[in-house]
């Protein structure tokens, strides 16, 4: 079953390569088919045949009481060998193909890679057996108990409500992305492209009436929200999350399902976020920061829906059970921190560009003078709402924009300490304190110096001290 799955899995990588070329040969204008179009259609089935069954052939693995070995390749051999102590986090992944061939792929992280290290394919039973059998092996995890305790899982409600208030601007983005990216596929293999599509686009846009622009843009919101509600349900349905003795199971997706477990020695911090309208529901997006490179953290992090207060609380006091409402001590951000940066990313983007835009389109270049007031407005909302506190135990900072995030840190988790001054911080007496993680950096912009030199040292002084060694 797996040679079958890397077969298929082959294909459609090649096909994901040539499509441009399978296009125009199927939709070409003249109908007509050269003695050479059918070949494509032959090597790619050959080329996926050949080296998916090399593949499967040379990939061996075994599992010792030290550490977990993989010899793979063909003409160039390699062999991992991943330490059972390093591993960070284990998840069993499934998506549709490997769905159809009954399949799992057990993958194993470590930091200081940018993907998983190692992956094996196996049944779905064998795949749960083998990561049970390594967790129980692996000495900085405890075994994983066959009774595991339900924290929270999400009805169809819950995922109408989390599609419906996610991040529709995102969506957008991924969408014009998307857009672009066919486009310039399709720019060499059609007759009569025209090169300056997008040219000729923005002419017209740009010519348009205030509000044809609006009746797009309000079009364009429709179909991100649309987007946006298939993906939440895709990304989490049949969610569930478990608690055992070694971490927290993740359970989601149905066309690409995972299992992701989370051990808790592995977080370096936490946080979770919100926006107005999801704290009006009680719904916040609780995170693992785990150890590894911000590639990895980027394919592999594990977001948790919450839909509770008292899921979000029993989450968070699974890394500390010294997280308080109040912190005893706050610092806030100076105003310079507004003033400066609506300047440089508002009025001064729009004093270059006005005036050029201002001859072509008069209607359009007025609507530009919005541009600073929403990048007042965003450092207004992000200077009102950060907070930096800290306790002896832990670091809390909030902060956001037009929603809230809260990140909890132990101080025993800090790996340094940097404090950057620029020219005019360094009149102002202000700083950057700049707190790096193996999970991530926290950054506390424009704060008083001395401050921030206290708080370097009394960090250095937390970690000298602590008693627990760095995971």
């Amino acid at each position: 079953m797996a040679l079958a799955q890397i077969i298929f899995k082959t294909i459609i990588q090649l096909a994901k390569i040539f499509w441009p070329a399978i296009l125009y040969i199927l939709l070409r204008a003249d109908g007509k088919n050269n003695e050479g179009d059918d070949f494509i259609f032959i090597i790619i089935p050959v080329i996926a045949l050949i080296k998916s069954f090399f593949d499967f052939i040379f990939f061996k693995f075994r599992v010792t009481e030290e550490d977990i070995q993989v010899k793979s390749g063909i003409l160039s051999r390699k062999q991992i060998t991943l330490p059972l102590y390093k591993i960070q986090t284990v998840h069993i992944n499934q998506t549709w193909i490997q769905k159809i061939f009954n399949i799992s792929e057990l993958a194993f992280d470590s930091p200081g890679t940018e993907k998983a290290e190692i992956t094996i394919q196996l049944r779905q039973l064998e795949a749960e057996e083998l990561m049970g059998v390594v967790l129980k092996k692996n000495k900085s995890a405890a075994a994983v108990e066959n009774h595991e305790e339900q924290i929270s899982q999400l009805s169809l409600i819950d995922l109408l409500k989390l599609g419906l208030t996610s991040n529709h601007f995102e969506t957008l983005l991924i969408i014009i992305g998307l857009f672009l990216s066919f486009l310039n596929n399709i720019r060499d293999i059609v007759d009569d492209y025209n090169d300056n599509l997008l040219e000729d686009s923005t002419n017209i846009i740009l010519g348009s009436s205030i509000l044809l622009i609006l009746t797009g843009v309000f079009a364009l919101f429709l179909l991100s929200i649309l987007a946006s509600l298939i993906r939440t349900i895709l990304s989490y349905i049949n969610f569930r999350i478990t608690k055992s003795t070694s971490g927290f199971v993740v359970n989601k997706g149905l066309i690409n399902k995972s299992q992701k477990l989370v051990p808790f020695k592995k977080v370096q911090y936490i946080s979770w976020k919100t926006n107005w309208i999801r704290k009006k529901i009680s719904m916040y997006i609780f995170e693992f920061h785990t150890i590894g490179k911000k590639e990895l953290k980027n394919n592999l992090k594990i977001k948790v829906p919450v839909i509770s207060i008292p899921v979000l609380t029993e989450l968070a006091k699974s890394y500390s059970t010294d997280i308080s409402e109040h912190f005893p001590s706050g610092l806030k951000v100076h105003p310079t921190f507004l003033y400066r940066n609506t300047f440089f990313w508002g009025i001064l983007p729009v004093l270059l560009i006005f005036f050029p835009i201002f001859l072509y389109n008069k209607s359009f270049s007025i609507a530009l003078m919005l541009i600073p007031l929403y990048v007042f407005l965003h450092y207004y909302l992000y200077t009102k709402k950060f907070l930096f506190s800290w306790s002896d135990n832990l670091i809390e900072v909030q902060k956001g924009v037009f929603g809230k995030q809260i990140v909890i840190l132990k101080w025993e988790n800090i790996q340094s300490i940097k404090i950057s001054q620029s020219l005019y911080q360094g009149k102002k007496s202000l700083a950057n304190l700049i707190i790096y993680t193996a999970g991530g950096t926290i950054t506390a912009p424009y704060i008083p110096i001395e401050a921030a030199q206290e708080l370097q040292n009394f960090g250095l002084f937390k970690v000298e001290n602590s008693v627990n060694h760095w995971q």
